[in-house]
């Protein structure tokens, strides 16, 4: 009993461990230096690791806990959400596409408030995992391009003279152009998946109206 009681805090620990590394990622990130650039994608990289880490541990031993189902999520979301505010913060990606984001994650959160207090519990849908894994990629895609922008202007790699937007080709397209498109899709993938959440349960609302 007590050893299951030790494996039932194992996920819930890791949730916590990775919502204290986002509290140091956020800093590191906004830094913003050839150093810290690395350092935030390493730190990124653990929390996305260790989030598939908790969630298989408590899969296969079934030691799912109320503490897990409301922090596990909501450890998620700061984990993303944080990496995007920075972007933004950075001139990375622009703040209507956060808006979109922030906004579905508020929708659905909502959605599964009025559920849960019908006593239903609304799964993910196959939109929103990949809406998950798609902007897991992008944001540790964008990381990286980060780090190699650096790394290039650390040690002179590429002196470009075309200058477009006001900024050096090769920083215009690792930091501008591609993030932008990463960026692009995971809000396009929000839309879908927020209006598809907002139609299978519109039901919820009606009953308010």
């Amino acid at each position: 009993m007590e050893k299951q009681g030790n494996l039932k805090k194992i996920p819930n620990r890791i949730t916590i461990f990775r919502i204290l590394i986002i509290v140091i990622f956020i800093p590191t990130l906004l830094h913003n230096t050839m150093i810290s650039s690395y350092i935030a994608l390493f730190l990124f990289l653990i929390a996305a690791v260790s989030d598939f880490i908790d969630g298989y541990i408590a899969r296969k031993y079934n030691v799912i806990s109320t503490f897990g189902k409301v922090m596990d999520p909501l450890a998620d979301k700061i984990m993303s959400l944080s990496a995007i505010l920075c972007f933004v913060q950075l001139n990375i990606i622009p703040a209507w596409m956060v808006i979109i984001i922030v906004g579905r994650e508020f929708l659905v959160s909502g959605i599964r408030i009025l559920a849960a207090d019908e006593g239903k519990i609304i799964m993910a849908s196959n939109w929103g995992k990949a809406k998950t894994v798609i902007e897991i990629i992008a944001i540790i895609s964008i990381l990286f391009l980060m780090c190699v922008n650096h790394t290039i202007n650390y040690y002179h790699f590429s002196r470009q003279n075309l200058i477009l937007e006001g900024e050096p080709l090769t920083e215009f397209l690792l930091l501008k152009v591609i993030p932008y498109i990463l960026m692009f899709i995971v809000a396009g993938i929000s839309l879908i998946s927020g209006f598809e959440y907002f139609f299978k349960n519109k039901h919820l609302f009606e009953k308010g109206l």
